[in-house]
């Protein structure tokens, strides 16, 4: 169905038209930061995860999300930093981010801390160049028990200097759960799938998103079990197992497949087949990328869940054929610091 063309503001309010409008005060300000880098445009005081960026030069999200939410020793990358070993409630959990993007305007949401979240491009009033992409990185510190946020502060040269948003309200008002309440979920996770999955959708924050109803109960629960494990600070080795199996029990998981992530690495990629509807970001697949060794968590991608013209036939937009990577996103490092600021 064609389109009409629109500003990209009209893009935004298209995307999110059934979405809830969250308190300005609780939006995460890394994604508003990350999303102002790639659109070109000024950075602004706190916001949020919710993809405001639809003329972005690129699909935002495309990129490939490197590394692990950190294992056991054993199942650390050589060039990811050790953590701490005891996380407090005033520690902060740092997060660098690599995007691969398509260069195309794109809009979506997101998860309060991790780029876990729907993506979809348009025609916009830029143009859509599917064969080229771009990359960015990202860094941005969680406090432990969902206090506060912080990024980079861009008015010094000082790479240790950032900018500190406090939430006094926590993760109780978030659309996810805090770093502290994930590892907590996940340490006592059972071991048998059937088990864990009920205690996850028991304990995690379900999304608002009016639309998810469109879904299957296999995307909604495979959405939820992604977030949990991508705003986790460590993932012991067993539960990580016991996501997996999790993961491809789902009805309609895709058989894994051996891809690279942005740090150009292998990894799994898995999703689940399932409803999708030619409109906004109802026609994209999030998929979860895996160390195919230990299953850790390397970071998420989107993909094409059907055919379709970006922006619709009549637009002139590119056409995505089914299983067309959208955007990447690629976790190059999780660890906890004691600081906002420190990166090991």
């Amino acid at each position: 169905m064609a389109e009409p063309a629109m500003d990209e503001m009209t893009v935004v309010r298209q995307l999110r038209a059934d979405a809830p409008v969250p308190d300005h005060a609780r939006l995460t300000p890394a994604r508003q930061r990350l999303l102002d880098e790639i659109a070109g445009q000024p950075r602004r005081g706190r916001a949020g995860w919710q993809l405001k960026a639809a003329g972005a030069v690129a699909a935002v999200t495309a990129a490939a999300l490197l590394s692990t939410l950190t294992l056991h020793e054993e199942g650390r990358t050589p060039t990811q930093p050790a953590p701490t070993a005891t996380a407090r409630p005033d520690s902060w959990v740092y997060q660098r981010v690599r995007l691969v993007l398509l260069n195309c305007p794109a809009g979506g949401s997101g998860s309060e801390y991790s780029e876990v979240g729907s993506l979809a491009l348009s025609a916009g009033p830029r143009p859509c160049d599917p064969k080229t992409t771009r990359s960015i990185d990202d860094d941005h510190w969680i406090r432990y028990d969902g206090l506060s946020t912080a990024v980079p502060e861009q008015n010094t040269s000082d790479p240790d200097d950032v900018r500190v948003w406090n939430d006094p309200s926590g993760p109780s008002a978030t659309e996810m759960l805090a770093p502290r309440e994930t590892d907590a979920l996940l340490a006592a996770l059972p071991d048998d799938p059937g088990s864990a999955l009920k205690a996850i959708l028991k304990k995690s924050v379900p999304t608002r998103i009016t639309s998810a109803y469109r879904l299957t109960q296999a995307q909604r629960d495979f959405d939820e079990v992604v977030e949990v494990l991508s705003g986790a600070s460590t993932v012991p080795a067993d539960k990580a197992r016991t996501i997996y199996r999790i993961i491809t029990g789902l009805e309609g998981a895709t058989e894994p497949v051996e891809v690279t992530d942005g740090a150009g690495r292998e990894v799994l990629a898995i999703g689940i087949d399932g409803n999708f509807r030619d409109y906004a970001y109802e026609r994209n697949s999030m998929q979860v990328l895996l160390d195919p060794h230990t299953f850790a968590y390397r970071g998420v991608r989107w993909v094409a869940g059907m055919g379709y013209y970006v922006g619709g036939k009549a637009s002139g937009g590119p056409f995505m054929t089914k299983g067309t990577v959208i955007a990447t996103a690629t976790r190059v490092a999780t660890v906890v610091v004691d600081k906002a600021g420190e990166r090991n």
